[in-house]
This record gives C-alpha cells, structure tokens and sequence, in this order.
C-alpha cells in the first residue's frame, strides 16, 4: 500500500530536507498568522501546528511530484537551468496557493481570533520563497551527487569488467594449450613453409600486441577490432585448416561505429570451443552488420558429443559493459541449427 511519503523520490534526501525545513517553517508561519496568540494554549499552538504543517506538507509533496515530471522532461545535464527554473515557478505558485489557503482559511473560520493582515501574508509569502529556493537546492544538490555517486560505481564496475575480459582473452591466449598448439603449428610450418611460417609469427605478433594494448581503452572502432579478430582467425585457421571458415559482411559506413575491446575474440572463441571443427562439415563463423547498426556474430551449430564446461564469464561480460554503458543489451539467439549473439553499435 502506498504512502504518502512515496511520493518523495526526487532524491533519496528528500524526507529528510522535507523534516529539516518544513516544521519551522509552519511554526514561522503560525507566528505571522496568529503573532502571541499562537502560544497561549497548548491545545491551539498543536492545531494550528498540525494544521499548517498539513497544508505545507501537501504543497511540498505536490512540489516533489512536479520535480519528478519535470526531471523526466528535462533529463539532461544541458537541461539543468532550464528544469531548475520551470520548477522554480511551479514551486512559487504552489507554495503561493498554501499559503494563501491558510491565510483565507483562518479568516474564513476566525481560527485563534485570526483577521487578514496582508503585511502577514506578504512576509509569510517571502519565507516561502526563500524556503522553496533552499528546498529546490538541497535538493539539486543531493541528486547532482547521487548521480556522481552512481556515475562512480557503474565507471569502476565498468572498469572491474573490462579487466576482467582482459583477463579472459589473456588466458585464454597464453594458456598452455593454446601456446603449444601456435608454437607447433609455428614450428611446422617453419620447416614446410618458411613464408608462411613467418606470416604466422607477424599475425601472432598482432594478437598479442592488439590484447596488452586494449587494458588502456574502453571502446575501441569495429574497423580496429575486425582487424584484430582476423589476425586471431589466421592462427585458427592455421591450426584448423579447411575445418573452419570465416565470412564477413561488414557495411563499411558502420566502421567507425564503436565496440567494446574483445568482444569478438570472445564470441569466436566460443564457436570453436563449443562446436566440432571437421574438414567434411567446416564450423562457419559469420560476422555481419544490419540496417539498424547491429553486428551479428553467427555460427553453425555442431555440438561436440563430449560435455564441454562452460561458466558463460565471456558473454556475462559483454553484457555487462553494454548494461554498465547504459547501451542497448546484446541479444542470444539459439535455434537448434545455428547459434547468433546481437552486438549493438555504439554511435561514436
């Protein structure tokens, strides 16, 4: 069941400015209303108390509740002056029809022995103001810093995350399997080969170049990292031979559109992780781009019979940074025969 304080949610400060300024300012209130009539009963000082305070509590709640409209209007830091002031003349008015509601009111009913005194009305008025202008900044304040507080935690969680697909692509570079099967292949094709031999080294070369500098970027161009992931593909296909093969269909106005680091060594590393490579039936990995600035990465499935362990750390990742980035999320599609994941472009 909601309360009426459940309204307050401009910032997470708000009930607490809402006790620091709102009683004294009904008590202010009822000393220009009712002068030393306010206290010479206690049961007229709470009424009036409880009145005023009532009044003032429902206008400042109709306050926060246009300040939330109007946070959800003008949501941008360029927007700040302009939401700031629109609010402002809202608050004005606002607080102008409190205190007018009061002031009528207790004349209306005599409340107190209370009569218009519109020197009272006029002070009370400017007390308002200048109550609303402290509200309005504490307030702005108290967002402003939850923001950066937010702002913070996502760019340290965000850096913790590329750390870790570092970390991953690393591993999963220089492991010993890994480099045992480059530096056979390297060795064969030294003795076979010697042009293709060294062919291998500069691509190799590349990876490792590619992976110790991405530790210092965030994004990186589709156009950089499509270079990378086919000098990653060349050590594959070295290894693999005619039992894997790579298609791209990148549209090249696309290129300079932005992709987290890694983020197709991951997927492709997935592909021959989890799927048979057979010369018969080669493991096709496609890379292509659509209309609506998306990067899919595809592949045909061939599950190996043997169980294959997989804690999905590469794909939580990705999704991670996306989430963290505030970007559209990347999508999974299995279908039984072919098994795709939907990168969003990110707009340089």
């Amino acid at each position: 069941m909601l309360n009426s304080m459940a309204f307050l949610k401009y910032s997470k400060s708000e009930r607490w400015i809402a006790v620091l300024l709102l009683p004294p300012f009904a008590v202010i209130a009822n000393i220009l209303l009712f002068g030393s009539r306010y206290f010479q009963s206690l049961s007229g000082f709470l009424t009036a108390t409880l009145i005023t305070l009532a009044v003032i509590f429902l206008v400042y709640v109709s306050c926060g509740m246009v300040a939330v409209i109007f946070l959800h209007k003008y949501p941008k830091y360029s927007q700040t002056f302009k939401r700031i002031g629109f609010s402002l003349i809202a608050y004005i008015l606002m607080m102008a029809a409190g205190v007018s509601l009061l002031f009528w009111g207790y004349d209306y009913l005599g409340f107190l022995g209370f009569t218009m005194d519109y020197k009272s009305y006029f002070w009370t008025l400017m007390i308002g103001f200048a109550c609303n202008l402290l509200a309005t900044s504490f307030n702005e304040g108290a967002t402003f810093y939850e923001k950066w507080r937010v702002l913070v935690d996502e760019a340290e969680q965000l850096k913790k995350e590329n750390l870790q697909s570092q970390l991953e692509g690393l591993k999963g570079q220089v492991n010993p399997h890994f480099l045992f099967n480059s530096l056979n292949s390297l060795s064969s094709l030294i003795s076979e080969d010697p042009e293709k031999a060294e062919k291998f080294l500069d691509e190799m070369s590349k990876v490792y170049r590619y992976m110790l500098r991405t530790n210092e970027d965030g994004l990186t161009t589709l156009e950089t990292e499509l270079q990378f992931i086919q000098s990653y593909f060349h050590l594959l296909k070295t290894r693999y031979g005619d039992g894997l093969d790579m298609e791209l269909k990148i549209d090249e106005k696309l290129l300079h559109y932005l992709i987290p680091p890694l983020t197709l060594q991951i997927l492709v590393e997935n592909a021959v992780k989890h799927n048979m490579i057979l010369r018969d039936s080669p493991l096709v990995i496609q890379l292509l781009t659509t209309n609506s600035r998306k990067l899919i990465v595809t592949n045909n499935l061939q599950r190996k019979n043997r169980m294959v362990f997989s804690n999905k750390v590469g794909l939580n990742n990705i999704h991670n940074k996306y989430r963290l980035m505030k970007q559209e999320e990347i999508l999974i599609r299995d279908d039984g025969k072919e098994f795709a994941v939907i990168v969003p472009l990110i707009q340089p």
